[in-house]
């Protein structure tokens, strides 16, 4: 197991782990989204010549992920949504995921929909004593079937974590439930449906909303959860990055937008200070990127930015400029 390795986030070589997922979501289009941006990413390091960066992507792995064909409908309350198919998804990518970590790669997945965290938390859990998670999301995932509005499981994603939901969700690779609820960061939130609500308004989790956020200022509500973290006694840290905790005007192309989100300068900041930071930052999310909702490519070229940072990448190549002199 992995024991407080550091911050991986700028260092160690990073697992690109594709997983196609639409079926959490039931909306088209957003299981093209793994695909695109690792295209995008490596595309732009490249043009940019981010060599250092560009060196420590491995290749890429792929998750294999049923189709969405059925129609987004529940059958009967209660149900939750693709179930079977999103749990052999996610066993598949726990273990991929567990595995890259014990090489002591940065475990970096790309969906497809929210809920690909399913995997990727419990892959990282299978690797650490003791996991904290930074939920940077517009939403919570903290519904369970019996009180989710849709039946959707990439609502549900970070509720199973937690061990609430499906047996064939909170038990993967045997460690159940993933995360306790005092190693909880949600970060950003700003819409809750009622069954979470009700659950946040008695759980340990840590809540700062996008007000909470803005009393504070980004800076202070990012290190304030940072110290938080640092001196809780977690071995290692996950941080799942929903592209809809950008405000719509800023990234469009994803499928549950909320207005009020963060800037592009604001979630540069957020993402450069968790990785600059004395974390052990093992495994990373970045989802809900949907193409299909942005035709004009902005919204990807958005996203590809955003993760080239949390890579490292800054706005000078200093390797490039060493040796300059002043003027």
């Amino acid at each position: 197991m992995a024991r407080n390795p550091g911050n991986l986030m700028t260092q160690a070589p990073v697992r690109l782990i594709q997983i196609p997922i639409a079926i959490g979501a039931m909306k088209t289009g957003v299981d093209r989204g793994a695909a695109v941006l690792d295209s995008a990413l490596r595309a732009r390091l490249a043009e940019r010549t981010r060599d250092q960066i560009l060196s420590r992507l491995q290749e890429s792995e792929m998750v294999p992920v049923a189709p969405l064909e059925m129609p987004d409908t529940r059958r009967f309350p209660g149900e939750a949504l693709e179930l079977d198919a999103v749990a052999d998804a996610s066993e598949i990518l726990a273990t991929t995921a567990s595995r890259a970590i014990s090489r002591g790669e940065l475990a970096l997945t790309l969906g497809g929909d929210h809920a690909s965290s399913i995997g990727s938390i419990a892959g990282t859990a299978d690797q650490c004593e003791r996991l904290a998670v930074i939920w940077l999301d517009a939403h919570a995932d903290m519904n369970w079937p019996e009180v989710s509005p849709s039946g959707r499981l990439h609502g549900m994603s970070l509720g199973a974590s937690l061990g609430r939901g499906p047996d064939a969700l909170t038990g993967l690779l045997g460690k159940r439930p993933k995360v306790q609820e005092d190693d909880v960061w949600l970060f950003g939130i700003r819409l809750l449906d009622p069954g979470e609500e009700g659950w946040l308004a008695q759980s340990a989790c840590h809540v700062a909303t996008m007000p909470d956020v803005d009393s504070l200022s980004v800076d202070a509500a990012v290190q304030q959860m940072i110290a938080r973290i640092r001196s809780s006694g977690a071995d290692a840290v996950h941080l799942s990055f929903d592209l809809d905790a950008l405000d719509p005007l800023v990234l469009s192309g994803t499928g549950t937008p909320e207005r009020g989100g963060f800037t592009y300068r604001e979630a540069q900041r957020i993402l450069r200070l968790i990785r600059d930071a004395d974390l052990p930052v093992i495994s990373m999310d970045c989802v809900e990127l949907n193409p299909d909702l942005d035709p004009t490519g902005a919204s990807t070229d958005v996203a590809a930015d955003l993760l080239a940072v949390a890579l490292g990448e800054d706005v000078f190549n200093r390797q490039a400029i060493t040796g300059c002199a002043e003027r």
